[in-house]
């Protein structure tokens, strides 16, 4: 049966962000925990962390050395490494006159290269702002020095070959010339010599013009143009980096312990939960917003959608026998009072429409006395199992719904299995006299005529309550429906309700037995009970007609055959009690001890019964 109703049309097949948001609602409390302990973690990292100072140096270094071209630039990156070598370091440390290994100012030292440019930013990191001040500087200043005095020797070691090869270049022209004086005139060797005379000249004038420029250059390795500053406060620890750091940590742990617990937490929350896993329909999404456990009035938000859902079951249920009415059970699937508030209100829609409707319930501590403002009958469910009173006297009329009728438990024994014939007989009297019957029980794994009775209605409605109920309950209620090939239409999402209010019926009565309600000696109820005005039944009309109103009389019932007309009782056979139960499923009367006869049950009449 397609589901009448659907609480959030933007679900789609995959997770939705609203999906995501809802989650994070429910495990808020998660989040919020883990950001607080992240956070003190983080502050606890700011108080056991070393305090530490920074200083930074700027260099800007230029081309030095006897190929220096000023239209080059200098490769930074290669000089960054030079400044983290070890022979700087063993030049810093003695500029620093301290103990620290060279490996130790290393690791304290950090170079950068601002993008698109010439300058190297030095950086020491020690524990006292003079420390780091003087360890900054000590570093730049060994760096501009290696560089000067590897530029002074590169110059040095070229001069010094240069003015070899001049000198060498002078000793041949000097032979030259001699070679020249003493050879005549025009002849051969005057030539050639003369040639090499030349090509010495040429030769001795590069050289000089070479080491010209060496001797004249000034070398300039760069300067700094940023000395190193005395810190004003520490740089780390950083309090507020840490308290975000731990913040996030936090929110990302909570976050993964939120999923691993949401998939764990096989609750049900949402319609979508119980098609997509289980594939029961979902005839029915109740508003999330938990509503009154009452019965509730017919503008509310909650009594609409279930006029809905009755609209929609009058039109898919089969239709019932002639002179009988529908059948319908609605059954837990957790325990809590999710079914009876179903129940009360589902019964209360078809009320509305005219229709003569029962409810039974066999739920000891259901919710339904409370919706009705927690009436004292004087007849339940337990007087009509133990045969002391029929179905039709025990019902108690709904206030403001003369339509509707409610079987209430009483005090049923919860050790004790109901049995099941005796709840057809009572099903069967109220479907003659009724239009619809709606059955509340507990789920079918607390009760067993849940899975009993299903086989025999016309339609069985699952219950579920939202954020208490488990996708396994849900899926053994199911199997246990299955088996008995019971005609579940789905289910009902309920949302999470408050606990009944105080004054409901008990779950079983302790101590002796109450004495069986009498009538006054002038025929009249006694103050309290309900009287023949407010439990009439109007009788189900004759088949193509409709119902007369709330003014017609109650119809009697025939006897059946080989049966005592109601009301009557057969007279006892000496020696055996009177209504001897039958063997075998017979709920026994609390009170078959009490009394002066132990083994009769207690059948008496009384004005009530006589006049059903």
């Amino acid at each position: 049966m397609p589901s009448p109703h659907h609480a959030d049309l933007r679900d789609s097949d995959g997770p939705t962000l609203m999906a995501y948001l809802e989650w994070l609602r429910r495990r808020w409390w998660i989040l919020a925990v883990a950001a607080l302990l992240g956070a003190g973690a983080g502050l606890l990292v700011s108080q056991v962390q070393t305090r530490t100072y920074v200083s930074t140096t700027s260099l800007l270094v230029r081309q030095v050395g006897p190929d220096a071209n000023p239209g080059t630039k200098v490769n930074l990156d290669t000089e960054a490494q030079v400044v983290r070598s070890l022979v700087v370091a063993e030049r810093a440390e003695a500029l620093l006159k301290s103990g620290t290994s060279t490996e130790d100012l290393v690791r304290s030292l950090s170079v950068t290269v601002p993008p698109n440019s010439q300058v190297l930013q030095i950086v020491y990191e020690a524990e006292s702002p003079q420390a780091a001040q003087a360890g900054s500087h000590a570093f730049a200043q060994a760096y501009l020095d290696l560089r000067l005095a590897t530029a002074t020797r590169s110059v040095e070691n070229e001069t010094t070959a240069l003015r070899q090869q001049i000198a060498e270049t002078n000793k041949q022209l000097a032979a030259v010339a001699g070679k020249i004086a003493g050879t005549p005139a025009n002849s051969v060797e005057r030539a050639r010599a003369e040639a090499d005379r030349n090509v010495l000249t040429n030769q001795l004038a590069s050289l000089n013009s070479r080491l010209s420029p060496l001797l004249s250059t000034a070398l300039d390795p760069g300067e700094i143009i940023s000395d190193a500053a005395l810190p004003r406060k520490p740089s780390s620890p950083n309090t507020t980096l840490n308290l975000a750091s731990g913040i996030g940590a936090g929110l990302l742990f909570g976050i993964v312990v939120a999923l691993v617990l949401d998939r764990l937490d096989t609750r049900v929350r949402r319609g979508r939960d119980v098609s997509d896993r289980l594939g029961l329909p979902m005839l029915l999404e109740l508003p999330a917003r938990p509503a009154d456990l009452t019965i509730l009035p017919a503008a509310h938000a909650v009594s609409r959608e279930l006029g809905r859902l009755r609209n929609v079951l009058l039109s898919t249920l089969p239709e019932p026998r002639p002179g009988k009415g529908r059948l319908l059970l609605l059954t837990d699937t957790s325990p809590g009072p999710a079914a009876g508030f179903v129940v009360g209100n589902l019964a209360a829609a078809y009320a509305r429409t005219g229709a003569q409707v029962a409810v039974v319930t066999t739920k000891p501590d259901s919710p339904l006395g409370a919706m009705l403002g927690n009436p004292k009958p004087r007849h339940t469910l337990a007087d009509v199992l133990r045969h002391d009173v029929s179905a039709l006297t025990a019902l108690t009329p709904a206030p403001s719904l003369s339509q509707l009728r409610v079987l209430l438990p009483g005090a049923l024994d919860t050790e004790v299995e109901l049995p099941v014939a005796t709840m057809l007989e009572v099903l069967g009297q109220l479907a003659a006299r009724f239009d619809h019957v709606l059955i509340e029980t507990a789920q079918p794994t607390a009760a067993v005529e849940a899975q009993a009775l299903a086989r025999h209605v016309d339609g069985v409605i699952l219950v579920i309550e939202g954020g208490q109920t488990r996708s396994s309950e849900i899926t053994t209620a199911m199997h246990q429906f299955e088996q008995v090939d019971a005609p579940v239409l789905g289910s009902v999402l309920a949302p999470r309700l408050p606990a009944p209010a105080p004054g409901a019926p008990a779950a079983r009565r302790e101590g002796p037995p109450s004495p069986r309600p009498r009538p006054a000696p002038n025929g009249r109820p006694q103050s309290g009970a309900p009287n023949i005005e407010t439990t009439m039944i109007l009788p189900r009309p004759a088949a193509g007609t409709r119902e007369a109103g709330p003014a017609s009389a109650p119809r009697p019932t025939a006897p059946t055959a080989g049966s005592a007309p109601t009301g009557h009782v057969t007279a006892p056979v000496a020696g055996k009690p009177t209504n001897q139960p039958k063997a075998g499923g017979v709920y026994r009367s609390v009170r078959d001890t009490d009394g002066r006869e132990p083994g009769r049950y207690s059948m008496s009449r009384d004005a009530f019964e006589d006049r059903e």
